[in-house]
């Protein structure tokens, strides 16, 4: 707890040992030298994490110091490893095996304040399927896929619809989240190559594309349980395309539209979630027009641009200075991604004192 609020970060990141994903994991990305790797910018402030390995307890303490109650963690290496170009679809899944195995057991160290998303063989929806089945029996809650265009699809290609379709059985949610250094396409490589550039596109516009495939392509159309948590991006781009989306929608609503009943804003607001950011500035302009039931807030600890150990507080001042406070506040940290990710029991009695 911090300063009085309950938090929730909904994305925050483990560091996988070597042995998850054992020669794979070597030269997995593609990133320019220029790259900051130092871990939240400064490697003394997560000096107890590093010398016991990001183990579980660690992670813990490093969540008390922020005032973290609980977190959904997501993966670090294991947002590149399974989607490598050289690796068939066999490959990427006994990869994706992996790493949900070890995830799982991570958080069995103390589940009710560790919870975590999977990954997932897009190379293949159906054994995509069934390792998003298998991800439900370990007790994730949610699978995490990348927003780019892999194998020669978009998600929103009907191809997915199995893995979809066993995201709705199991009631998990569908993670979308980037991660520049893939080896594959990504906005702005193809045109940049110092790393501000590349990873000032990569986030976003990864993240905008994949939201217009989703939405105008049909998937929450077809699959209208499926619950889409849009990562790592900022929250400001989020009013202005939900317009864009709109009016597009409403121009070619007896054309390429003609099968979507309801507007790009409409199945947001019936099925997603976006994520603000620690320094977001405009988390609360985009939460008085999309509502604070559909942003969820996330540290991005502990890489390099994490705000460790100051991530909480400065979310807190930033909102203040912005009108954000009261019952809104407290359902973006808490309540929002409890429900979301379907954590409520699970974290009920978790949080530290």
């Amino acid at each position: 707890m911090h300063a009085g609020h309950r938090v929730l970060d909904a994305d925050a990141h483990v560091v996988e040992p070597a042995s998850v994903f054992g020669e794979l994991a070597r030269d997995s990305m593609d990133l320019p030298p220029t790259t900051p790797f130092v871990p939240c910018g400064d490697a003394d402030k997560i000096a107890d994490q590093l010398s016991n390995g990001f183990d579980a307890p660690s992670y813990l303490r490093a969540m008390d110091r922020e005032g973290i109650d609980a977190v959904v963690l997501y993966p670090s290496i294991g947002l590149f490893v399974p989607f490598r170009p050289d690796l068939d679809a066999r490959a990427s899944a006994d990869a994706c095996r992996s790493y949900n195995d070890w995830v799982a057991a991570y958080c069995a160290d103390d589940p009710s304040r560790l919870a975590a998303v999977g990954i997932a063989p897009l190379a293949d929806p159906g054994l995509a399927a069934a390792e998003a089945r298998r991800c439900a029996e370990l007790g994730l809650v949610g699978v995490l896929v990348r927003p780019n265009r892999l194998y020669g699809r978009n998600l929103g290609d009907a191809a997915y619809g199995p893995l979809y379709d066993a995201l709705e059985t199991t009631g998990l949610v569908l993670a979308v989240h980037e991660g520049l250094g893939l080896k594959g396409p990504t906005v702005g490589a193809d045109r940049f190559e110092g790393f501000a550039l590349r990873h000032l596109c990569s986030h976003p516009l990864e993240q905008m594309t994949a939201m217009a495939t989703l939405l105008l392509e049909g998937v929450l159309e077809r699959h209208p349980s499926l619950r889409v948590a849009f990562l790592e991006s900022g929250t400001g781009w989020l009013p202005y395309w939900l317009g864009r989306l709109d009016a597009h929608h409403e121009w070619m609503r007896d054309t390429e539209c003609a099968g979507l009943p309801l507007t790009p804003t409409e199945y947001f607001r019936r099925q997603c979630v976006i994520s603000t950011d620690p320094d977001d500035d405009l988390a609360a302009w985009t939460i008085s027009r999309v509502g604070a039931d559909h942003v969820v807030w996330a540290s991005d600890f502990p890489h390099p641009d994490a705000l460790y150990p100051d991530a909480v507080a400065s979310f807190l001042e930033e909102a203040g200075e912005h009108g954000l406070s009261g019952p809104p506040l407290d359902t973006v940290l808490w309540d929002t991604p409890a429900r979301f990710y379907r954590v409520e029991d699970r974290f009920a009695g978790g949080a530290p004192g």
